[in-house]
C-alpha cells in the first residue's frame, strides 16, 4: 500500500521517469526491510494500530474533500463539487490536518505513559498485599 502511495506522490511531483522508478524501488525495499520490525512493534503496542487507522481515515476525508474541488475546478463544472446534505465540502487546510495528527500522537503518548504509571502502581500495591 505504501509503495503505491509513493508512486502516486512521485507522479504528482515529477515527470522524470528515473525519479518515479527510484521512488518505487526505495519504497518497496523499505517495506521489505521494515515489515518485521513494524509488525513486532504493533503487536507490542496495539494502540498505535488504532491510531494509524484513524490517521488513514482522516487522510481519506481530506482526499475526498480535495477531489471534489479539484474535479469541479478542472472541468469548470460546479456540480462535480462534493456536497453533503446540500452543503459543499470545503477542503481541509494542510495546517489543520497536520495539527490534528500531532494532537493525536501527543494524546496517545501521554495516555500510554499514564497507563504505564498506573500499571506500576497497581503492581506495587499488589506486591504489598
Amino acid at each position: 500500500m505504501f509503495s503505491f502511495d509513493s508512486v502516486l506522490s512521485a507522479l504528482a511531483i515529477t515527470d522524470v521517469f528515473a525519479v518515479l522508478a527510484i521512488a518505487i524501488l526505495l519504497s518497496g525495499a523499505a517495506m521489505l526491510l521494515l515489515a518485521d520490525n513494524v509488525t513486532a512493534f504493533l503487536q507490542k503496542n496495539r494502540m498505535y494500530e488504532v491510531l494509524g487507522l484513524f490517521i488513514l481515515l482522516i487522510v481519506g476525508v481530506v482526499l475526498l474533500g480535495e477531489a471534489g474541488q479539484a474535479a469541479a475546478h478542472a472541468t469548470h463544472d460546479d456540480t462535480l463539487a462534493l456536497r453533503f446534505f446540500g452543503y459543499e465540502v470545503i477542503p481541509m487546510s494542510k495546517t489543520t490536518f497536520y495539527f490534528a495528527v500531532v494532537v493525536l500522537f501527543v494524546v496517545e503518548i501521554v495516555q500510554s505513559r499514564y497507563r504505564r504509571k498506573l500499571d506500576v502502581e497497581r503492581r506495587e500495591l499488589a506486591a504489598r498485599r
